[in-house]
C-alpha cells in the first residue's frame, strides 16, 4: 500500500504542476489582453492584477468552479480602446467573449478560431476593420456571432456556414462586399440573420428557404439584385423580413402570404414591379407594411383591409391606380397611412375619418378629386396631413380646427376655393401650413397669428387680398414666410422685423406699396428677401445692407430709386441678385467685385450709367446662370474680362451705348447658351475665334449695332443654335451654307445688312417664315437661276422689290 502511494505521488505532483502551468497560460493571455488596451477611461481593468487578486475575481471574468479555467470574458460599454489580443486564442475553455460597445480597433484575431468552446462571440459596436477571419468557421459550438456596427470589409467567409449550431448571425452595419454565400441555408438552426447596411451584391440565395427556424431576416441597405426568392415563403416562423434599399426586381412573391407570423415587412426602395399580392392579406399579425418607392402598378388589394393589427401602411412612390376603398376604415389600429406619389384617382372616402388612431395621412401627388371630408376633424390624433398636388376642390373644412394635435398641413397645388376657416388659432402645435397654388380667397384670419409654433407659412399663389396685419409679428418661431402671388395691398408692416428666426421672406407679386420698413434689418438670420413685382418705392434703407446672411435679394419691378449698388456690395454672401425694372441710377461700382459668390445678377431696366469695369466683372467669376446689364445707359467698351465668366450660361448687355469691338475672350465662356449684345454701337467684325469653343450656344443676338465684315463660318457650325439675329448691321459677304445644316435652327434674321450672293436653299432657308433677309439688295435666290444669272451681270444684285416681297411674305407668316 505504501509502495502504491509512493508510485502514484509523482503523477499527482505532475498533474498539479500541469494544472498550475495551464492556469498560468490563461493568466498570461489575460495580461496580454490588458496590455493591448491603450485607454481604459472607466477603470474597467483596474483590478486585473494577478499579484493581489485571483484572476477568476477580476472584473468581467468568470471561471469554471472546478478547473478555474476562464469560461467567460464580458466587458461591455466601458469605452476600452486598443486592439483585441490574439493571445485570447489560448483560452481553450472560453465559452463567452463579449466586448460589445467599446472602441476596439484593428483586425479580429484569427486565433479566436482556436477557442472551440465558444458559444457567444459579440464584438458589436466597436471600430474593428479588416476581414472576418475564415478560421471562425472552426467554432462549431458557436450559437451567437455578433460582429455588427464595425468597419469590417471583405466577403462573408463561407466557412461560417459550417457552424450549424448557430442561432444568431449579425454582420450588420459594416463594409462587407461580395455575395451572400449560397450555403447560408446550411445554418438550419438559425433564428436571426442580419447583414444590413453593407455593400453586398448578387442575389439572395434560394437556400434561405431552408432556414425553417428563422424569426428575423434582414438584408436591407445593400446592393442586392435579382428577385425575392419565393422560397422565403417556407419560413413559417418568420416574424421580421427586411430587404429595403436594395435593387431587387421582379414581383413580390405571393408565397410571402405563407409567413403568417410576420409582424414587420419592409421591402421599400427597390425596383419591384407588378401587383401587390392579395395573399399578403393572410398576414393577420402584420403590424408594419412598407412597400414604398418601387414600381408596383396594381390597385390596392381589398385583402389588405383585413389586417386588423396593421399600424403602418406605406405604399407611396409607386404606380398604384384605382380608388382608395372605403373599406380602409377596417384598419382600426392604423396610425400611419402614406399613399403619396401614385396614380390614385377618385375621392378621399369619408370612412377614412373613422381611423381615430391615425397620426400620419399623406395622399399627395395623385389625381384625387372631390373634397376633403367634412369629418376630417374626427382625427384628433392627426399630426401630419398632406394632400398636396391633387385635384381637390371645395373649401378647407372648418372641422380641421378640431385636430388640435396637428403639426403639419399641406394642401398645396389643388383647386381649393373659399376662405381659410376661423379657429385655426386653436392649433397650437401647428408648425407647417402650406396651402399655396390654390384659389383660396379672402383675408388671413386674425386668429392664425395665434399659431405661435408656426415655422413655415406658405399661402403663395392664391387670391388672398387685403392688408397684411401687424399681428403677423406674433409668429416669432417663423422661419419661412411665403405670401407671394396674391393681391395683398397696403404698406409692409414693420412688425415683420420681430420675426428674428426668419430665413426666407417672400412678399413678391402682390400690390404692396410704400417703402421697405427699416425694421426688416432686425432679421439678422434672413437669407432670402424677395420683394419683387410690387408697387414699392423710395430708397432702400441703408440698414437692410447689414443683413450679412442674405444670399438672395429680389427687388425687381418696383419703383425704387437712388444709387444702391455700392451698398449692395456689402452683402458678400449674395448668390442671387435681381434689382431689375426699377429707377436705380449711378454707376456700377468696382466694389461689386466683392460679390464673388454670385451665380446670377440682373441689373437690367434701370438708369445705370458709366462703364462696365473689368475688375468688377473679374470678381464675379463664379457666375453660372445670368449676367444681365441690359436696358441701361452704360457706355465704353465691353471689358475683355467677360471671358473670365467661364461658367455663365447667359450674358445680356443689350440696349446700352457700348462701343468698340466684340472681345475675343468670350471664347472662354464655354457654358454659354445665350449671348445678347444687341442695341449698342459695337463696331468691327465678328471674331471668328470665339465660336468653336461655344458649342452650347442656342441663341445669338448681335442686331442693331455697326458690325461689319463677314459672318464667321464658325458661327454657322454651332449645331445647337435655335435663334440668330444679326440684323441692322453692316455685315458683308456671303451667307454661310452651314446655316442650312443646323437642324434645330428656328429663327434667322440677317436683314438690313450688306450681304450678297446666292441665298442657300437647304434647311431653314426652305422655310420663308423663319428667315428674314430684306434690306440686302445684293442677295439673290438660289432657286431662281435666271434672276441670279441676271444679278451676276449687275454685281449679283437682287431687286429690292423682290426681296421686299420675300421678306413681307415671311413676316406675314410669322405674325399671322
Amino acid at each position: 500500500m505504501i509502495f502504491k502511494t509512493i508510485v502514484f505521488l509523482p503523477f499527482l505532483v505532475l498533474g498539479v504542476l500541469s494544472a498550475d502551468s495551464s492556469l498560468k497560460d490563461e493568466v498570461d493571455a489575460l495580461e496580454h489582453f490588458k496590455n493591448s488596451i491603450t485607454d481604459d477611461p472607466t477603470g474597467a481593468l483596474l483590478d486585473w492584477n494577478a499579484d493581489s487578486i485571483h484572476h477568476c475575481n477580476w472584473t468581467g471574468i468568470q471561471c469554471d468552479n472546478v478547473s478555474q479555467r476562464v469560461v467567460s470574458i464580458s466587458i461591455q460599454q466601458t469605452q476600452l480602446k486598443g486592439q483585441i489580443s490574439p493571445f485570447l486564442g489560448n483560452l481553450s475553455s472560453l465559452q463567452v467573449l463579449d466586448l460589445s460597445y467599446n472602441s476596439f480597433t484593428g483586425n479580429i484575431p484569427s486565433h479566436l478560431g482556436y477557442c472551440t468552446q465558444l458559444t457567444t462571440l459579440s464584438l458589436y459596436t466597436n471600430s474593428l476593420s479588416g476581414p472576418i477571419p475564415s478560421k471562425l468557421g472552426n467554432l462549431r459550438n458557436l450559437q451567437i456571432l455578433d460582429l455588427g456596427n464595425n468597419s469590417l470589409s471583405g466577403i462573408i467567409p463561407e466557412s461560417l456556414c459550417n457552424i450549424t449550431s448557430m442561432l444568431e448571425l449579425s454582420l450588420d452595419d459594416n463594409k462587407l462586399n461580395g455575395s451572400i454565400p449560397d450555403r447560408i441555408g446550411d445554418l438550419i438552426n438559425l433564428q436571426q440573420l442580419g447583414a444590413y447596411d453593407n455593400r453586398l451584391q448578387g442575389s439572395i440565395p434560394t437556400s434561405v428557404g431552408n432556414l425553417k427556424e428563422l424569426l428575423a431576416l434582414d438584408f436591407s441597405q445593400n446592393q442586392l439584385t435579382g428577385i425575392i426568392p419565393r422560397q422565403i415563403g417556407n419560413l413559417s416562423k418568420l416574424q421580421v423580413l427586411q430587404l429595403f434599399e436594395n435593387s431587387l426586381s421582379g414581383k413580390i412573391p405571393s408565397q410571402l402570404g405563407n409567413c403568417t407570423d410576420l409582424s414587420l415587412l419592409n421591402i421599400y426602395n427597390n425596383k419591384l414591379v407588378g401587383s401587390i399580392p392579395p395573399e399578403l392579406g393572410n398576414l393577420m399579425g402584420l403590424q408594419v407594411l412598407r412597400l414604398y418607392t418601387n414600381q408596383l402598378n396594381s390597385t390596392i388589394p381589398n385583402s389588405l383591409f383585413k389586417l386588423q393589427s396593421l399600424v403602418i401602411l406605406q405604399l407611396s412612390g409607386n404606380n398604384l391606380t384605382g380608388n382608395i376603398s372605403s373599406e380602409i376604415s377596417s384598419l382600426k389600429s392604423l396610425q400611419s397611412l402614406t399613399l403619396h406619389q401614385n396614380n390614385l384617382t377618385g375621392e378621399i372616402p369619408a370612412s377614412i375619418t373613422r381611423l381615430v388612431n391615425l397620426t400620419y395621412l399623406t395622399i399627395s401627388l395623385n389625381s384625387i378629386t372631390g373634397v376633403i371630408p367634412s369629418s376630417i376633424g374626427s382625427l384628433h390624433n392627426l399630426r401630419n396631413l398632406s394632400l398636396s398636388n391633387n385635384l381637390l376642390e371645395g373649401s378647407i373644412p372648418s372641422s380641421i380646427t378640431n385636430c388640435t394635435n396637428i403639426r403639419r398641413i399641406d394642401i398645396a397645388s389643388n383647386r381649393m376655393t373659399g376662405e381659410l376657416p376661423q379657429g385655426l388659432g386653436k392649433l397650437s402645435n401647428l408648425t407647417y401650413l402650406v396651402i399655396s397654388n390654390n384659389r383660396i380667397s379672402g383675408r388671413i384670419p386674425d386668429d392664425l397669428f395665434n399659431c405661435s409654433s408656426l415655422v413655415v407659412l406658405d399661402i403663395a399663389f392664391n387670391n388672398f387680398s387685403g392688408l397684411l396685419k401687424p399681428s403677423i409679428g406674433k409668429l416669432y418661431n417663423l422661419q419661412i414666410l411665403q405670401i407671394h402671388g396674391n393681391s395683398f395691398s397696403g404698406s409692409l408692416p414693420g412688425e415683420i422685423g420681430n420675426l428674428s428666426n426668419l430665413i426666407l421672406l417672400n412678399l413678391g407679386q402682390n400690390q404692396f406699396s410704400g417703402a421697405i420698413p427699416v425694421e426688416f434689418s432686425n432679421i439678422s438670420s434672413l437669407q432670402s428677401l424677395l420683394l419683387g413685382n410690387n408697387n414699392l418705392e423710395g430708397k432702400i434703407p441703408e440698414e437692410i445692407f447689414e443683413l450679412k446672411q442674405l444670399t438672395e435679394l429680389y427687388l425687381m419691378n418696383n419703383n425704387f430709386v437712388g444709387s444702391v449698388l455700392d451698398s449692395v456690395s456689402k452683402l458678400e454672401m449674395l448668390s442671387l441678385l435681381d434689382v431689375s425694372g426699377n429707377r436705380f441710377n449711378g454707376s456700377i461700382p468696382e466694389s461689386m467685385r466683392k460679390l464673388n459668390k454670385l451665380i446670377s445678377i440682373d441689373l437690367s431696366h434701370n438708369m445705370l450709367t458709366g462703364s462696365i469695369l473689368g475688375s468688377m466683372i473679374a470678381g464675379m467669376k463664379n457666375l453660372q446662370i445670368y449676367l444681365n446689364l441690359s436696358n441701361n445707359f452704360l457706355t465704353g467698351n465691353i471689358p475683355t474680362e467677360l471671358g473670365k465668366l467661364e461658367m455663365v450660361e447667359a450674358i445680356d448687355i443689350s440696349n446700352n451705348n457700348l462701343s468698340g469691338g466684340i472681345p475675343v475672350t468670350l471664347q472662354s465662356c464655354i457654358n454659354m447658351k445665350s449671348l445678347d449684345l444687341s442695341g449698342n454701337q459695337l463696331s468691327g467684325s465678328i471674331p471668328q475665334e470665339i465660336f468653336p469653343p461655344l458649342d452650347q450656344l442656342t441663341s445669338i443676338n448681335f442686331s442693331k449695332n455697326q458690325l461689319d465684315g463677314d459672318i464667321p463660318e464658325s458661327m454657322a457650325n454651332l449645331a445647337d443654335l435655335t435663334s440668330v439675329d444679326l440684323s441692322h448691321n453692316k455685315i458683308k459677304g456671303l451667307i454661310p451654307q452651314s446655316f442650312g445644316n443646323i437642324l434645330v435652327l428656328k429663327h434667322l434674321d440677317l436683314s438690313f445688312n450688306q450681304l450678297e450672293g446666292r441665298v442657300p436653299d437647304t434647311g431653314i432657308f426652305r422655310n420663308t417664315s423663319a428667315v428674314a433677309l430684306q434690306g440686302n439688295p445684293s442677295l439673290c435666290l438660289a432657286n431662281n437661276t435666271k434672276l441670279c444669272a441676271s444679278s451676276s451681270k449687275s454685281n449679283h444684285s437682287l431687286s429690292n422689290k423682290t426681296l421686299l416681297i420675300l421678306s413681307i411674305l415671311g413676316f406675314l407668316v410669322i405674325f399671322f
